[in-house]
């Protein structure tokens, strides 16, 4: 008979595949985000043999259900992966960087163990936006999946109102070096350093707007000019800088 605790760790979940590692001759070592445990790393015994069933279905974004069995000794058995979503769009450069930022974003706020249902559906949503939004969409839409992620992590700066003072930001807004807060121009440091009206409108249209209607929007400014306030946010969320991003958005 099988516990509840035993039942909870082997039942199916919704899984998005994160990497892959060749272990010995045939098999491979699985890391996933899931939707009900968190990341889990697993062995897929056999995964590199041609009659695996788990061919063609472990691929890096792949969506998938996934059996997991319990921990032994600190890594799991990947029991069985059902195929849900193969997302063969982004394989296109600028979506696959887009998409691989978003996914190390995610795996940031999801440690092992610990379900973060809501970040799971920022993953996939993201990447079925990712993967469907039109070219000239690809960087607003980055944005804005951005700005979602720093809201879950409660670490998205308030665009309305002054960090120092939470007077309106109506006559503009500044940020102080060190400091990823929005200020008025009384709180701001000598040198004053001024965000842009049209890069503050962009980013609070983004906040304001469902994500799924993100590619029908036209930018009042090129999402690069707008590009460098959120990664300030989240180098001090995250205390990382995303190569992936960087990549990016140079060739915005």
């Amino acid at each position: 008979m099988t516990d509840v605790a035993g039942a909870t760790r082997t039942a199916a979940t919704a899984a998005v595949v994160l990497r892959r590692t060749d272990f010995r001759e045939s098999s491979r070592i699985i890391t996933c985000l899931t939707r009900d445990q968190g990341r889990v790393t697993a062995l897929a015994k056999g995964a590199h043999r041609p009659d695996s069933p788990f061919l063609g279905r472990i691929d890096f974004l792949n969506e998938l259900r996934a059996t997991f069995g319990p921990d032994r000794g600190g890594l799991r058995l990947f029991v069985r992966a059902e195929l849900v979503c193969e997302r063969r769009a982004l394989r296109a450069r600028r979506r696959y960087l887009a998409a691989s930022h978003l996914a190390q974003l995610c795996e940031f706020a999801m440690p092992d163990g610990r379900p973060e249902p809501a970040v799971y559906d920022l993953l996939t949503g993201g990447l079925t936006l990712l993967e469907r939004c039109p070219d000239d969409a690809l960087s607003h839409v980055l944005l804005g999946l951005e700005l979602r992620h720093l809201d879950l992590l409660g670490a998205l700066p308030d665009l309305d109102r002054c960090s120092s003072c939470s007077a309106p930001l109506t006559a503009g807004a500044f940020r102080n070096e060190g400091d990823p807060g929005l200020v008025c121009r009384q709180h701001a440091l000598l040198p004053r350093l001024a965000v842009g009206d049209q890069v503050l409108a962009l980013l609070r249209q983004l906040r304001a707007t469902p994500g799924r209607l993100w590619p029908q929007l036209v930018p009042a400014v090129a999402p690069r000019l707008a590009a460098p306030l959120p990664a300030i946010w989240l180098a001090a969320a995250t205390e990382q800088r995303s190569r992936l991003r960087a990549l990016f958005f140079e060739r915005d």
